[in-house]
């Protein structure tokens, strides 16, 4: 029975990439029995508009037919998330998505209520788009994407910044990134932490960053009407550099920090970074400054941070601050590069 009949459910309002793969799986199975939510079920739960039961189907049909899968798939109408497969006696095999796992989960423990076998479990990867976000029918219904997760609109960047050099290594972290167009908005926002911030202090304040910018780009609206227009932005990148100690008895390194936020998890990665003279270091816990103060009174130069940095000035030009915050930007973005396009799980 396990290789033979398998079940499926979900609204489907859009048959897209992710539930292209669920579908792939199905091939396996010489039966296939496929819940489709009711009007009455969206209605309770989904937080977007969707179609009709009706056109619903007639996409899900249509696709399957394209696929050759129709002829072997019953489509039943669903009331809740268990359907029919709590009860189903001839299915052997349950194929959700990684997000939906947890469903699965529930299901089998209603079947070992009910004296039946736990189902086997397939969970399928999640689909990710251009822009390294899951690709989705609310994200669809919404303009963002197309069913392949094609981007329809530039990406929008919110960078808690004013200052220009950070700017300017976070657009070629961007573009390395994304290799398409995209919208670099920016607004200095406020880290909460030290002037010059020591070791886990520094990714606090490239949160506190990201998280402010965040909530500028899309103010008060409510997470469930977030639509991205003319307002919001896809991805918040907040930017911090700090002096890390530990490695070695009387040494600090500079990192720079960068927190990338999408209004529900944080990645963070860091540059390149170079180790401090002491008593520089001494005299910003002293004077409880930042390191470009302490460069200006020395060197005399201003707001050497918006300049070369302090990375320039000490390797004499043979590297930029720029360059910190490029690498900085493109390692925070590796746990999702990897988990888009190479399958790993975080």
């Amino acid at each position: 029975m396990a290789n033979t009949h398998c079940i499926l459910g979900g609204t489907f309002t859009y048959v897209h990439a992710g539930h292209a793969r669920i579908f792939s799986e199905c091939r396996k199975f010489r039966r296939i029995t496929l819940g489709l939510t009711s009007d009455a079920y969206v209605r309770r739960h989904k937080i977007y508009p969707s179609f009709s039961y009706e056109k619903r189907r007639a996409g899900l049909e249509k696709y399957l037919k394209k696929c050759g899968l129709l002829s072997r798939t019953e489509i039943v109408r669903i009331e809740n998330e268990e359907g029919v497969a709590h009860k189903s006696k001839s299915a052997g095999t349950i194929i959700v998505s990684e997000e939906t796992l947890g469903a699965a989960q529930r299901i089998n423990k209603k079947r070992t209520r009910l004296g039946l076998p736990k189902l086997k479990v397939i969970a399928v990867p999640l689909a990710y788009g251009q822009d390294l976000r899951k690709i989705s029918c609310m994200r669809i219904y919404r303009g963002e994407t197309d069913l392949d997760g094609e981007l329809r609109q530039p990406l929008r960047i919110q960078l808690a910044t004013g200052n220009p050099t950070k700017r300017k290594g976070a657009a070629k972290a961007l573009q390395r990134i994304f290799d398409r167009e995209f919208a670099l908005l920016y607004r200095a926002e406020d880290s909460r932490v030290s002037a010059h911030p020591f070791n886990e202090e520094t990714f606090t304040g490239a949160k506190n960053r990201a998280h402010a910018a965040w909530k500028r780009a899309w103010g008060n609206t409510a997470s469930s009407a977030k639509t991205r227009g003319a307002k919001g932005c896809d991805y918040a990148l907040g930017i911090e550099s700090g002096l890390f100690s530990g490695m070695s008895r009387g040494m600090h390194i500079d990192i720079t920090i960068c927190c990338v936020y999408d209004g529900k998890e944080e990645s963070y990665g860091t540059g390149m970074g170079f180790v401090v003279p002491e008593k520089i270091v001494h005299r910003i816990i002293a004077k409880k400054s930042d390191l470009s103060e302490a460069l200006r009174e020395m060197t005399g130069i201003e707001k050497i941070g918006w300049r070369q940095g302090a990375l320039g000035w000490f390797s004499d030009g043979v590297m930029h601050r720029s360059e910190q915050v490029e690498a900085a930007v493109v390692c925070a973005f590796v746990p999702r590069i990897a988990r888009a396009r190479k399958g790993i799980a975080y």
